[in-house]
């Protein structure tokens, strides 16, 4: 092998094994942050005190967003329309993990609670041992390419430098975690040249490998934007899929405003059986290059795994978060 192929390796162990550590407790318990005790998972944020010595099954950070559907079901309960109210950890392994807020049950199947500090990062949280590993490896590679426009494992791309992870699968918030510890993030597309020029090279390098890009659905902002500076996503053409249906569907006047649904079709529209993407306007769906539909931007579930398609940014550094 190569340098670069070996290093590629030993980031993906290094990375893998970070995620592998957490997985100590039994079935429906999870981890606390800083230390190795086990609690129930139906106790995260139940706002019964404390469980966890270091205080991160009660951390805002995490109550921010997990939620119990206490109007329907019982203390430490998600509602799932499906299977009606579940304990979270069941919840996770139905198919309901998309009604929530991905963050829920990307910790409940890791096995152990991450806590953040700020809002900039939507991903999981990094260890300092792991940060150290990775900084002192993007350093020592940098050195050995001076000459190069891009660090090593980043081509230029236009004006970007872009890095294909394709050994990496992975769901789309560690994909992102795993592209801000290189010092980048996830690929953001702003206009249409660009896009041209990506899926260029991505034709001439025989790429068949799916991607996750920076996008995602945010139910803050209630649209379809870039993790990176949260601004609104283009619509429409050139850039998003068109997906077959099995219906006919009355097609809608050109959907451009990302802050609202797609207007409805106008009296006597024709119906047709390809919709544009992005179909989905819920929390736990975010975007995709992939190669079934010719690397045009597709509406994924979170969770699924793909490879990370990064960006480098020298403003990022890796984010250590510690419990106050």
């Amino acid at each position: 092998m190569t340098f670069k192929t070996h290093f590629i390796y030993l980031i993906l162990l290094l990375w893998h094994c970070r995620l592998g550590v957490a997985n100590r407790c039994s079935s429906g318990q999870i981890q606390c942050y800083q230390d190795s005790k086990c609690i129930s998972v139906s106790d995260v944020c139940r706002g019964n005190g404390n469980q966890c010595s270091d205080g991160s099954d009660e951390h805002e950070s995490i109550c921010s967003f997990w939620k119990y559907d206490t109007n329907y079901c019982s203390s430490g309960q998600f509602y799932c329309s499906s299977y009606r109210c579940q304990s979270p950890y069941d919840f996770c392994r139905r198919s309901c993990s998309s009604e929530k807020d991905p963050r829920i049950c990307q910790m409940v199947n890791s096995g152990k609670l991450q806590v953040k500090m700020t809002d900039k990062d939507d991903g999981m949280i990094l260890t300092e041992e792991f940060v150290n590993q990775m900084k002192n490896a993007v350093n020592v590679t940098s050195k050995k390419s001076k000459t190069l426009a891009c660090p090593m494992f980043y081509i230029p791309i236009a004006d970007s430098c872009v890095s294909f992870f394709s050994p990496a699968k992975l769901p789309w918030a560690e994909a992102r975690q795993f592209c801000l510890s290189l010092m980048g993030d996830l690929l953001t597309i702003k206009n249409s040249s660009d896009y041209e020029s990506l899926i260029n090279y991505m034709r001439l390098a025989d790429l068949t490998t799916d991607y996750w890009i920076g996008g995602r659905y945010d139910l803050d902002s209630n649209a379809w934007t870039w993790s990176s500076d949260d601004s609104p996503m283009p619509l429409g053409s050139p850039f998003w899929a068109t997906r077959y249906s099995s219906s006919c569907v009355p097609r809608s006047p050109p959907h451009t405003d990302p802050f609202s649904s797609p207007a409805s079709a106008l009296p006597g529209a024709p119906c047709y059986n390809y919709l544009q993407a992005p179909g989905q306007r819920n929390q736990g769906w975010c975007a995709a290059l992939t190669y079934e539909h010719y690397y045009y931007i597709t509406d994924e579930k979170c969770q699924d795994s793909r490879s990370p398609l990064c960006t480098f940014n020298e403003d990022l550094r890796p984010v250590i978060l510690t419990v106050q």
